[in-house]
């Protein structure tokens, strides 16, 4: 029996000696969560979302519906918070007196482009605002971070921080004929913002392009630096890619 008045080493939450109550329920979200994204229906296009990878074996690997390590439910879990985020700082933006489409008012969907295999879909489209020194309009990106990540965007600007969003970025301004972007970002864990201006760099839109038909084409990529590497730890292809031969 227990002893509610000299403690009897029950730990709240937990029932004996198995998982705790906070154990049990997180599991049955990243359960609903991982079958939520296996239900969804494969893509067959390149995304401009993921061209601009520093590694472009993994956008081969992914291309080529290569069998991939099973996404851990937590990262499910940030995927997701990073939608939600996105949605805020678009009505951060709007309160902020700055005329944000984040539907296209021809089709009522996002502004979207498709070419042949390279498809993306865009945050928005700011139509006017306040005079801040540049002209409207100008595509709308929105990125919620990461302490490390948003203090590396802020000291070394989108270009050299994150390939990654400052590919995505120029393929849909070159798409959307856009000259400029307005990257908005928000650091998850203090929620201090940070907005950059990015001009169209047409040479980098090209380069994406002519790599997205390479490896549609067949040509797999050579591997980026050493398995121990950051990008290649968290890889869900680092089985494939460093379990076989070196393809050149």
């Amino acid at each position: 029996m227990v002893d509610l008045n000299h403690g009897s080493g029950c730990v709240p939450g937990r029932a004996g000696n198995g998982p705790s109550l906070s154990e049990r329920i997180n599991r049955r979200v990243d359960v609903a969560l991982l079958e939520a994204r296996e239900a969804e229906p494969p893509r067959h296009y390149l995304g401009a979302s993921v061209l601009g990878d520093l590694c472009a074996r993994r956008v081969a690997y992914a291309w080529r519906g290569e069998v991939s390590e099973a996404m851990e439910g937590r990262a499910r879990r940030i995927f997701e918070t990073g939608h939600v985020l996105e949605r805020l700082l678009a009505e951060w933006i709007e309160r902020a007196g700055f005329n944000l489409a984040t539907l296209n008012p021809e089709t009522g969907e996002q502004y979207t482009f498709s070419d042949g295999p390279i498809a993306g879909h865009a945050d928005g489209i700011i139509t006017g605002g306040p005079d801040l020194g540049f002209e409207y309009p100008v595509l709308w990106e929105a990125k919620g971070l990461n302490d490390r990540s948003w203090n590396q965007v802020v000291k070394s600007g989108l270009r050299a921080a994150s390939p990654i969003y400052y590919g995505q970025a120029n393929l849909y301004m070159g798409y959307l004929d856009l000259s400029a972007c307005l990257f908005s970002a928000l650091n998850k864990n203090t929620s201090e913002l940070y907005h950059e201006l990015i001009p169209i760099n047409l040479a980098e839109a090209q380069r994406l392009v002519d790599l997205a038909v390479d490896i549609v084409r067949g040509w797999l990529p050579p591997r980026l630096g050493i398995a121990s590497t950051r990008v290649c730890g968290y890889c869900q292809f680092q089985s494939l890619c460093w379990g076989g031969p070196y393809d050149h």
